[in-house]
């Protein structure tokens, strides 16, 4: 028997300001909804909410304290309150900070709790739980390798993910390129790196980085029903889960590796680097339409499959 450990109660989860935690114990589904603010980034006040309300998910070995019971968790399911957003990416603001000090302890910090919160989730929990990942609206950079981290990708028709780094002189360090690779191989995997480009969630299903296309607006639903249909096979979906990690293991060495060259990489960009960042940062916040920005403005936009020209 699993000792439930003092795990939050309800009214203690309220106490969480950027993310937003649910269970349907039908489903036995925990539901972790992302309201992040002031911007719909990855900041640090977010990351440390996942990390700490997740670590207790880990150290209870996948059981949740619901209503006083003990409940086990079968799946985890990732999606943000933010509406048209999954997550603009990382924390642009602290970014541009960090790399005018020349501040590698900030950069490492913040680069390695990503990482160590996405290995969570890829060994999921140390407990076979299954973790999706429902992109509704744009899914950029940290956000779009979040999503990747995840068993199951499901997407509406109309989300966007892209992977912007490119503009500033920079790649995607905390999975990208790992979870990329494992998905669509490496060549592809680099295509979509280095080309700055929109994908639509269409495009994405057609290369096998998306799991499962919906319709607008049932995101929610389809991804329910789909827990549901999976429940029915537990032990399959289980056990080729850990299959997979045999195959293809995704281990923290390797995201902490990538996460050394991203700091190194960070910490050599120049200052046209840091204005193109900048730029991007405003257009998160909404506060320019200048025509310089039409480069920044494309990841944002509807249209998909845009090449960036960065000069």
């Amino acid at each position: 028997m699993n000792a439930v450990v003092d795990f939050p109660a309800p009214t203690t989860l309220s106490a969480y300001k950027q993310i937003e935690i649910e269970f349907d114990p039908a489903l036995r589904t925990l539901f972790s909804w992302m309201r992040p603010t002031p911007r719909a980034c990855f900041n640090a006040e977010l990351l440390e909410e996942v990390q700490k309300c997740e670590q207790l998910l880990e150290s209870n070995h996948g059981y949740w304290n619901h209503c006083g019971r003990e409940e086990r968790v079968e799946y985890l399911v990732a999606g943000s309150r933010v509406p048209g957003v999954f997550n603009l990416g990382g924390d642009l603001s602290m970014f541009v900070q960090a790399i005018m000090r020349q501040d590698r302890e900030l950069l490492s910090y913040y680069a390695n709790l990503c990482v160590q919160n996405i290995h969570r989730r890829v060994r999921g929990f140390g407990a076979q739980i299954s973790t999706i990942t429902l992109v509704q609206g744009k899914a950029l950079g940290g956000g779009f390798e979040c999503a990747l981290a995840a068993d199951v990708i499901v997407a509406e028709r109309s989300a966007t993910m892209s992977l912007p780094e490119v503009l500033f002189n920079l790649f995607p360090g905390m999975g990208a390129v790992s979870f990329l690779a494992r998905r669509c191989g490496l060549r592809k995997a680099e295509e979509i790196v280095t080309s700055g480009q929109v994908f639509a969630a269409k495009e994405l299903y057609e290369l096998g980085i998306v799991d499962e296309l919906v319709e607008d607006g049932l995101g929610l639903e389809s991804t329910r029903v789909i827990i549901q249909q999976r429940l029915r096979r537990a032990n399959t979906y289980r056990s080729l889960h850990r299959a997979k990690q045999f195959y293809q293991p995704v281990t923290l060495d390797e995201l902490a590796g990538i996460v050394g060259v991203w700091v190194d990489a960070a910490l050599q960009l120049e200052t046209r680097d840091l204005r193109m960042m900048a730029r991007l940062l405003r257009a998160q916040d909404r506060l320019t339409e200048a025509p310089e920005d039409a480069a920044v403005d494309a990841i944002y936009a509807p249209a998909v499959h845009t090449a960036i020209n960065y000069r």
